[in-house]
């Protein structure tokens, strides 16, 4: 990997996020985990709100863990601790006995080389919070319908995606930041077309703070590993997340903007460095009911295809 490809991702997102982000200000962190492996395409795509229960005291009960400075807490809080809708996960861990459940649906849209169409849902993720800032995940397979168009062609296949499951541990956390780990491992579970065809394991780092009570700031930095027997289809790569997102508390604190910048760098095979962009808006319809919407597009690609997505989706906290 040469300093220049590095220097020059980071130029695009940053020069691509200001342009997103411009006429508004633009942050907690949420993040969506919808990564599926699909040969021919080159962009991924992984109850306690009673109404007889004060807002203010609402999802307190299975909060044992909570402190007065927690980041991650508060009437607003599902707004920070999803991973969906974005690429990064969140730094804020399920609290003990929280389950959070996350669905969603995308579709994708390339042109170029592999022109055709994606479809992925319901980007299912199921989090459980044991305690001790540790939390446990469940990543069941997606549903894949893809369709491509070769030289007047039209082929149309679908299946599943591979499954995986994880943890993350959420070292600190304070009023204005959040530190935390989380691994996953994935299985060669599903349809070959849609599948990796090898065990593959994630491990990231993941800081957030908050600039103020409206803006905030979360880095991740991931390492990927697909554990192939052929070399030639071993990947290593390092996947940096930069996401920036606004609360609009001015306006309502139930509405929530982001944007992210997200890179692969290719540590095997030097083939370059991959950079997507995408924004969103989330809205809290209750306590511990969340909807969104998401576009995002490629910046650079190695087959030089054009890609963009579009999806929506909730989290749900039990």
């Amino acid at each position: 990997m040469k300093r220049s490809e590095l220097v020059v991702a980071l130029l695009v997102c940053i020069s691509g996020l200001a342009f997103l982000t411009a006429g508004y200000r633009v942050v907690p962190v949420q993040a969506s985990w919808f990564y599926t492996t699909v040969p021919g395409t080159t962009m991924a795509d992984e109850n306690s709100g009673s109404m007889d229960i004060p807002a203010e005291k609402q999802g307190q009960e299975n909060r044992q863990d909570v402190l007065p400075d927690d980041s991650c807490a508060g009437p607003t809080a599902l707004l920070s601790v999803l991973d969906r809708p974005t690429m990064s996960d969140s730094v804020c861990s399920a609290k003990k006995n929280q389950v959070i459940a996350e669905l969603g649906y995308v579709y994708q849209i390339e042109t170029g080389n592999n022109a055709g169409t994606l479809q992925t849902l319901p980007q299912p993720e199921i989090r459980y919070g044991t305690g001790g800032n540790i939390e446990l995940k469940l990543f069941p397979p997606n549903y894949v319908l893809q369709t491509t168009r070769t030289a007047g062609t039209t082929r149309r296949i679908d299946g599943a995606s591979d499954a995986g499951i994880g943890v993350k541990y959420e070292f600190g956390y304070g009023e204005k930041w959040g530190f935390a780990v989380d691994s996953a491992v994935t299985f060669a579970s599903g349809r070959k077309d849609f599948s990796a065809n090898a065990t593959g394991a994630i491990l990231n780092g993941i800081f957030a703070y908050n600039v103020n009570e409206d803006i905030g700031v979360s880095l991740q930095i991931g390492l990927f590993h697909l554990f192939s027997q052929v070399d030639s289809a071993q990947e290593t790569s390092i996947n940096p997340i930069l996401v920036v997102t606004d609360q609009l508390n001015e306006i309502t604190d139930k509405v929530q903007l982001y944007a992210e910048c997200y890179n692969s760098i290719d540590l095997l095979h030097g083939t370059g460095i991959m950079s997507s962009i995408d924004a969103g808006v989330q809205y809290l319809l209750y306590q511990n009911i969340e909807i969104d919407l998401e576009a995002g597009h490629n910046l650079t690609d190695l087959s030089s295809n054009n890609i963009m997505y579009v999806g929506f989706g909730t989290g749900l906290e039990f």
